[in-house]
């Protein structure tokens, strides 16, 4: 493995302009590792043209926010994308344009692409493999830089209570915390809520349905999104308002996306093995957290009837 992160490090030095994305309706994790690769790359070779493409997420903003980037920027670039399984969820109309692209992942490498690939799935986060890079390369590593990272494996560890967060997770996050930025503003900006959405919250709660006593799941309509004064971007990621319910061991939450067309899936599991299932409704994932699409509510059965097959069958993640 060090010899594939010191090529991705020389490709690094090679290129004048490097383009980093991350992919669509970005996450913590998503944002952690494309910023925090290119403030590093900035922050080591002040020289070259460094950019970060993508929608912005308005929740996210008080990390960083995408550039301007234009067509013209991707010819002759190298393109470095974190986080992001699929080539249909890469954040950028003109990726494909670059002259060279390395895909950064920790998700199950079942559509490849790119030039380059460095692939870990042990890795609870890809800003957990992004800290590993920049952390064993001998380059200056700011608190900026350890500050978006450090972002990055919290949010898609939970805070460090997911199963694949090991020791050297802590150890590199610990690293990245003696950088010296503000840990406790990244909790609050991470963690606070306004009354409005705690209220929605436990409306969901209200409305959640329980399919063969072990599943669960929440139906949003674009209707009740707009009765409640709710946007798809803020209330996609609460799928884990249901994770501590003992009784259920596979949980969705359903978010009709009106503008695009389709109904998001967020698939959730403390046992059952569910990426599987989500490939099968035009997404992916992890084994316990996937996501998927589907483009009618009458196709809700069907996803449930899968799901429930992993429960017949006794489809367990054993860990690792």
């Amino acid at each position: 493995m060090q010899g594939l992160k010191e090529v991705i490090l020389q490709k690094i030095k090679d290129y004048d302009t490097i383009i980093c994305l991350r992919h669509i309706s970005p996450d913590g994790d998503a944002y952690g590792s494309a910023f925090g690769l290119a403030q590093f790359i900035k922050d080591n070779f002040p020289p070259k043209k460094v950019l970060v493409d993508g929608e912005p997420n308005k929740y996210l903003s008080f990390l960083a926010t995408p550039d301007l980037v234009k067509q013209e920027d991707y010819q002759g670039a190298l393109v470095i994308v974190t986080d992001t399984a699929n080539m249909e969820r890469i954040d950028s109309k003109y990726w494909q344009e670059a002259k060279e692209i390395i895909k950064i992942d920790h998700h199950p490498n079942v559509t490849p692409y790119g030039d380059l690939q460095w692939i870990d799935e042990s890795k609870i986060a890809a800003s957990e493999m992004i800290a590993d890079l920049v952390l064993t390369s001998k380059l200056e590593v700011s608190s900026t830089t350890a500050r978006l990272i450090f972002t990055g494996i919290v949010t898609d560890s939970n805070r460090f209570m997911y199963n694949k967060t090991c020791g050297e997770t802590f150890i590199l996050a610990g690293q990245l915390v003696a950088k010296g930025f503000d840990l406790q503003s990244i909790y609050q900006n991470l963690y606070e809520e306004s009354w409005a959405n705690v209220c929605f919250k436990n409306y969901l709660l209200s409305q959640v349905i329980v399919y063969n006593e072990q599943i669960s799941y929440v139906k949003i309509t674009d209707e009740m999104l707009k009765e409640h004064q709710m946007d798809y971007e803020t209330v996609k990621p609460w799928v884990n308002i249901m994770s501590n319910i003992k009784e259920f061991k596979i949980w969705m939450l359903l978010i009709e996306n009106k503008a695009e067309g389709y109904i998001n899936i967020s698939i959730r599991s403390n046992t059952y093995i569910v990426n599987g299932v989500a490939e099968k409704y035009h997404g992916g994932g992890h084994q316990l957290a996937s996501g998927a699409k589907i483009y009618q509510w009458e196709d809700t059965e069907k996803v449930l009837t899968d799901l429930s097959l992993l429960i017949k069958n006794n489809v367990k993640y054993m860990g690792g």
